[in-house]
């Protein structure tokens, strides 16, 4: 029973299917080929409105580059106390940004509050060039607590943000589980909601190595391969990537993973909710369930092969991660183990 994390999820076997096929020819390399063209149109259709899109290996790739291209290395990034660009991820904005300043500020369950950022904004300005430039605000949607930003949310953060001429990023590497928990389009909670870069992430739910920048301001379009290429992520052989989004996307293959873990994340909750001595710390809005286990609970659940991951923050917090390969019966054979305590 494997709780750990969605990446150690398996892929989805249409992808490795559509691999398999496409490896019988040779195609032009740099993403000229027609799988490339294909996974294009399809995110187009998608977010309903036309973007620039650049695929790299890794989340924080996406989300260094992306930054790279609306922060100055005199500039500072806005973000949640506990968002991954500033706890996970090595340093590595500031690296390609060429110096910004990450800037975390208080936040609520996960979620930024537009208080918090206010009064950033409001108080900045008194050392004049002594001081780094606020330039843009990085969300996570969903959260690294698994929490979700409402539509109303995130257009009100970046109301603020045009307000004071910054740019919008945003990092969804669980973006598919959040519109699956607002039953909401992919449109709604980016651009529609005045986000100006996202970083997608599909490894998490399904792909084998996939995360696309998907930029929707043409603003800052102009020279994207060069970041990209500068970076060591500009793939000779890019149909391979992009068939990962096609079948990702195909018959609405990412919504229905998505939907799944979830789900079972939500049986979770329900199963600890039964047991008094356990107490779940957020909200579960998605496929992550963070709760406060007696050490006595967690030496039996390990004994029982139950694999979770103790948490940052509290005593005893745990983390449970579903996937969309998670087995009924292992949330049933939990389900037995917490029920027998």
């Amino acid at each position: 029973m494997n709780f750990q994390s969605d990446n150690q999820s398996t892929i989805f076997p249409e992808i490795i299917e559509y691999l398999n096929d496409i490896n019988n020819n040779s195609a032009p390399a740099y993403g000229a080929d027609e799988i490339t063209l294909l996974a294009k149109d399809m995110l187009v259709e998608l977010f309903e409105t036309d973007l620039k899109v650049m695929y790299v290996s890794s989340g924080t790739a996406a989300n260094s580059i992306a930054l790279s291209a609306i922060s100055p290395p005199y500039g500072g990034i806005l973000c949640s106390d506990n968002a991954h660009i500033g706890g996970d991820e090595c340093g590595a904005p500031e690296f390609f940004t060429g110096g910004s300043k990450l800037v975390p500020l208080p936040s609520k369950d996960g979620l930024m509050l537009e208080s918090e950022i206010l009064k950033y904004l409001d108080n900045h300005g008194l050392h004049g060039i002594h001081e780094i430039l606020p330039s843009a605000i990085s969300i996570t949607q969903a959260s690294e607590l698994g929490t979700v930003y409402s539509q109303n949310h995130l257009k009100s953060i970046s109301d603020i943000a045009k307000k004071h001429s910054l740019y919008t990023h945003m990092d969804g590497a669980r973006f598919a589980n959040a519109c699956c928990f607002l039953k909401c389009k992919p449109a709604d909670i980016t651009w529609k909601s005045g986000i100006d870069i996202l970083s997608l992430g599909t490894t998490k739910n399904g792909t084998m190595s996939c995360e696309a920048i998907v930029i929707f301001n043409k603003d800052i379009q102009a020279d994207f391969e060069r970041r990209q290429k500068r970076a060591g992520h500009l793939w000779s052989k890019n149909r391979y990537m992009a068939a990962q989004i096609v079948k990702w996307i195909e018959n609405d293959r990412w919504k229905n993973a998505a939907n799944k873990a979830n789900d079972y994340a939500k049986n979770i909750k329900n199963i600890f909710n039964s047991n008094k001595k356990i107490l779940i710390e957020y909200p579960v809005d998605i496929n992550m369930v963070f709760a406060k286990i007696p050490p006595n609970i967690q030496e039996i659940l390990i004994k029982h092969n139950v694999l979770f991951n103790p948490w940052y923050g509290n005593d005893n917090l745990t983390r449970f991660v579903t996937s969309w390969d998670t087995k009924f019966s292992d949330i049933k054979n939990l389900e037995e183990i917490i029920n027998n305590l």
